[in-house]
């Protein structure tokens, strides 16, 4: 049973004839006999009284008659809806991040997103932290993704995820025997930092100087890929501060028991400004990786 039966069914009920029905409906009248009949048979039940006076709706019929009027106005009003919003100007959606940021999602995260959207104008503006903090206070973008929550009256957290930095290491590391390291087990071993300008790099660089640690290998977090390989054939260590990662099946995560520091990832937007339905569709795509 499909709204092209029932609309030929409810027009041959209140016209009380097959031959006037079908003029209405631009249809043979052998077109909608056929329609009416095979909607008989799926139904298992006949719909009409066919004599010389014109059609009388069973008792099946007319019980089908008061449930199909809502059901088609339903379908009609889902219908009209669709359309509307095609035929609506058209959606913009910019996005902002500091620069770094999106090494914690997968690299067709953003793309996935754009071309599932093709109706969709995307602006996407990235950059360090103290211009992109300039960014924010000018309302320039819909969405904000930040590590640390800025101007907090101005804006309104959609989503906040915490989680505490870790280190990475492979699994033949000797420290991966360990369940839980310290920061003193990273004295003497091959760190790799990441030069991103933000304020948990910040935080994790003075931590690492009062300790006496300093990252020998320095790398973009363009070259994740090149971060796990040394990762795996040098036995070098890094710390990672998102669980959404993946991590080749090579490398392993230890918590660092008394590093007191989190990773944050926080979705804002302006408290002044409307959530459109394409941004609350970014939103709810975006917290699914965590």
């Amino acid at each position: 049973m499909n709204p092209k039966q029932l609309h030929c069914f409810i027009t041959a009920a209140q016209e009380g004839s097959f031959s006037k029905a079908a003029k209405k409906l631009y249809l043979s009248q052998q077109a909608l006999s056929k329609t009416i009949d095979k909607l008989e048979e799926e139904l298992d039940v006949p719909l009409f009284i066919r004599g010389v006076a014109g059609l009388q709706l069973t008792r099946y019929g007319e019980a089908l008659r008061q449930s199909a009027f809502p059901y088609l106005q339903m379908h009609d009003n889902i219908i009209s809806d669709l359309q509307a919003m095609k035929n609506e100007s058209p959606k913009t959606l910019s996005l902002g991040y500091p620069t770094g940021l999106l090494i914690n999602f997968p690299d067709d995260f953003l793309t996935r997103f754009i071309t599932a959207h093709p109706d969709v104008d995307f602006q996407i503006y990235s950059a360090p932290d103290d211009s992109y903090n300039r960014s924010l206070q000018s309302s320039e973008m819909d969405i904000y993704f930040c590590t640390m929550l800025y101007n907090a009256p101005m804006v309104q957290v959609q989503y906040h995820y915490r989680h505490p930095v870790f280190a990475v290491l492979s699994k033949d590391h000797p420290l991966a025997a360990k369940p839980s390291l310290s920061l003193a087990d990273f004295r003497g071993q091959k760190l790799i930092g990441l030069n991103t300008e933000n304020a948990l790099n910040t935080h994790m660089e003075q931590v690492c100087q009062k300790q006496g640690l300093k990252p020998t290998i320095i790398l973009s977090p363009a070259e994740m890929s090149l971060v796990f390989k040394l990762i795996e054939s040098t036995h070098c260590v890094s710390f990672f501060g998102s669980d959404s990662i993946p991590l080749p099946s090579s490398i392993v995560k230890r918590p660092i028991d008394d590093l007191d520091l989190d990773y944050e990832f926080l979705i804002i937007t302006h408290k002044n400004a409307p959530v459109t339905p394409i941004m609350e569709e970014f939103i709810r795509y975006t917290r699914s990786f965590f």
